[in-house]
């Protein structure tokens, strides 16, 4: 059993969702994103991170939810794989929590029409939906 897995746990339309703490390289601010035309729905543009360009894109819209006005909590959760970086904008961050693969429950439900969606965590009274990267990143 490993114990000492973390996960970036933020909302998206008052929903909990975690992302492995590996995979978040900063959390930032909303900061000015410039638009880039022709590209998917969901995709808001690109940012300057001290120098480097990243893709930003709406979580929301991505997964297919209702996207809510960016507030003043609202951030970018900047995610990096092997793939490269990626800005994903979501309403706001919770914490970091620590977690076993004992607690993570496969849901019947999750067929592969929900690719998005690795696993569900539940602790104490709330459900965290863990988020899949790859498959975020994928065009």
């Amino acid at each position: 059993m490993e114990e000492n897995k973390q996960l970036v746990v933020f909302g998206l339309n008052d929903q909990h969702y975690g992302l492995q703490i590996e995979n978040v390289s900063e959390i930032i601010r909303i900061m000015d994103i410039t638009r880039v035309p022709n590209t998917q729905y969901y995709c808001k543009g690109i940012i300057n991170l001290r120098g480097a360009i990243v893709p930003v894109i709406s979580l929301s819209l991505r997964l297919g939810l209702e996207e809510y006005e960016i507030g003043r909590d609202s951030r970018i959760i900047v995610a990096e794989t092997d793939k490269g970086k990626l800005g994903l904008i979501v309403d706001n961050v919770y914490s970091v929590t620590r977690y076993s693969d004992d607690e993570v429950e496969k849901s019947e439900a999750m067929s592969g029409e929900d690719r998005f969606i690795n696993g569900i965590l539940k602790k104490e009274d709330d459900m965290v939906l863990l988020l899949n990267l790859e498959e975020i990143m994928e065009d």
